[in-house]
């Protein structure tokens, strides 16, 4: 079976587009390490549409597996030989962990801040929580800085299970910072936290299905989020920041992984972006690595897996990029209630 086939076959499965190039990227993945989240890390395949596609490779006898680990079959890496199929090199750089900033002004903060985030709640999969972890967070907040979005400026953080307000509120330089929240815990923290430490933080808790309050519309310069990863639920999140924004010039930025979206859903969020107003002015691939969270075992994809490991600690598989936007006219974008299921699509693995 040709690539072509394998790729139909894994897309029509998952409901997830995959084409020859996703075959070739797992491929790729597999020639450079055996571990399942290994491979998912690598490859930047969707989750759900690389078990399948896993599947169908070991269909045909291009693969194994056993007890977490892949692997290629002397016939696999024969086809892989054939394709011109090799492991790509990682370039990663040490020091900065592939995010290509420095922490600069946040690095007199981050010793305060790692203390203060060892008593944040866990995750929840009930608001389909993981937060990144905490260099990924005074990373975010150290680019922002570096791009004249935080020192002076009106910054709405929406959804903080990151805690980044809490990063950007040590530091003091927001002329005003607010944080909302779905999540009782996250809303509780964030108040206590920033009453003990007299930071300059307001937050309220709020969901983000409904529209927001008429008094945040529109009062910042700087929204921040990190939404969920269906469609409708990514574009609802992000209108809502927009929305948030005083009008040209203000910026948004916002996380999205390949893990629960192919690039057709990019593709799509892009172009919704850019008739609501903004242009996308940077996009950081794999600029956030995230913790691994307490409920594998009950994720959709858990499952889907061929074969199944709880990742430990320090294992860090789930990445994704962040999108700075800036909005060239007043935003004209949609702001109903929304209804039903916004956590789900068929490339959602880990709700």
């Amino acid at each position: 079976m040709e690539l072509r086939e394998l790729a139909l076959a894994a897309s029509t499965r998952s409901q997830t587009p995959v084409n020859e190039r996703d075959v070739e990227r797992l491929l790729a993945a597999i020639l450079s390490s055996e571990d399942v989240w290994r491979i998912m890390d690598l490859s930047d395949v969707p989750v759900m549409a690389a078990c399948e596609l896993l599947r169908e490779l070991h269909r045909t006898e291009w693969l194994e597996w056993n007890d977490g680990r892949i692997w290629l079959t002397s016939r696999g890496r024969e086809k892989c030989r054939a394709l011109g199929v090799q492991p790509p090199p990682e370039l990663r750089c040490p020091s900065c962990r592939g995010s290509g900033v420095e922490l600069g002004p946040m690095a007199c903060v981050a010793q305060t801040f790692s203390e203060l985030a060892a008593g944040r709640p866990q995750a929840l999969q009930e608001f389909d929580q993981g937060f990144v972890d905490e260099a990924s967070v005074l990373s975010r907040a150290a680019f922002m800085w570096s791009k004249a979005d935080v020192a002076g400026r009106e910054v709405l953080v929406l959804g903080d299970d990151d805690l980044l307000s809490l990063a950007l509120a040590l530091t003091k330089a927001p002329k005003r910072l607010v944080a909302l929240d779905i999540d009782p815990r996250i809303v509780s923290f964030l108040r206590e936290t920033a009453t003990e430490q007299g930071l300059p933080l307001e937050v309220a808790q709020h969901d983000l299905r409904h529209p927001l309050p008429l008094e945040l519309i529109p009062s910042f310069h700087t929204f921040v989020c990190d939404p969920t990863e269906s469609l409708r639920g990514f574009l609802a999140f992000a209108w809502r920041g927009m929305s948030a924004l005083r009008g040209p010039g203000c910026s948004g930025y916002l996380g999205l992984t390949r893990r629960e979206a192919s690039l057709t859903k990019w593709r799509h969020i892009q172009e919704e972006l850019l008739q609501s107003g903004a242009v996308i002015t940077d996009l950081l691939h794999d600029f956030h690595s995230y913790e691994n969270w307490t409920y594998f075992e009950t994720m959709v994809a858990w499952d889907k897996l061929p074969t199944r490991r709880v990742p430990g600690a320090g294992e860090q598989w789930y990445r994704s990029a962040l999108i700075r936007l800036e909005l060239l006219e007043h935003p004209h974008c949609p702001q109903e209630e929304l209804q039903g299921d916004m956590f789900d699509d068929a490339e959602a693995a880990t709700t």
